[in-house]
């Protein structure tokens, strides 16, 4: 099935590995020239160099972009060498595990910055050249924390930040859908990442072969899922197939959430 992408510019947040590298090598497979933007160099270079690999077209930047300098230096770096991005897909990940009692008002502080501004510093920097050419996609990486709070793995900072990116999204969505863009938030739920099994190994002290043990009683599929099922999903949303999707919030759980909507 043909997307209808080709050619378009693709910034791809936390591209380096994980969901966003499933998700750049997928847009790469569709003809996007992909941008991978993460903080270390090294599996940056790494990232870009495997599309390259498959055929594809792709450019490495290092920037942190929590920041509102790194973002802007990032998507100027893209700008300069493949064009204003037409896509965009945030995904910015930290994991700090805790109660309420055991993290301060600086954590919390820093996980807005992280999963909340780090939004805001993107979309300022992309949907000025998107409303310009009428056509855009906006993809935030999120977590199923934004809709139904993760009690079981001290998870309040996420549970907590996560659902304010949800508004923002949604509420941004309706502003700019009259210029030809879409803004959507896609939700994982327990994706089998190097981030998910470090996280469970030293903040929960459970094993990565010990994981579906773990987990897999609570999702009803069983099991963990894969970065490529949440990518396929985000690159479903860049194409022009799903031009009418806008201002949603899609879990990816294996039936984990037990919301009905």
């Amino acid at each position: 099935m043909d997307y209808g992408i080709r050619g378009r510019v693709a910034f791809v947040s936390g591209g380096s590995k994980g969901m966003g590298l499933s998700a750049a090598r997928m847009l790469a497979d569709e003809g996007c020239k992909v941008a991978v933007v993460a903080r270390s160099p090294g599996p940056v270079a790494e990232a870009v160099a495997a599309l390259q690999a498959r055929g594809g077209e792709a450019m490495g930047v290092s920037a942190d972009l929590t920041t509102r300098e790194g973002v802007a230096r990032a998507v100027a770096e893209v700008t300069e060498r493949f064009g204003a991005p037409d896509i965009a897909i945030s995904n910015v990940q930290d994991n700090i595990a805790g109660n309420f009692d055991d993290v301060s008002d600086a954590d919390f502080q820093h996980f807005f910055n992280t999963h909340a501004m780090s939004v805001v510093y993107l979309a300022r920097e992309v949907l000025p050249a998107m409303k310009t050419k009428g056509w855009g996609r906006f993809v935030a990486i999120g977590s199923g924390a934004a809709k139904e709070p993760e009690g079981m793995i001290r998870h309040i900072l996420a549970n907590t930040a996560r659902p304010a990116a949800v508004g923002l999204l949604k509420t941004l969505s309706d502003e700019v859908a009259r210029h030809g863009i879409t803004v959507n938030s896609v939700g994982p739920g327990w994706i089998g990442t190097d981030n998910m099994y470090a996280y469970l190994e030293q903040k929960m002290a459970i094993k990565p072969g010990d994981v579906n043990g773990f987990l897999g009683g609570a999702i009803p599929a069983g099991r963990v899922g894969t970065p490529d099922e949440i990518a396929s999903l985000i690159v479903y949303l860049c194409s022009n197939l799903a031009g009418y999707i806008t201002g949603e919030w899609i879990a990816v759980d294996g039936g984990k959430h037990k919301f009905a909507f």
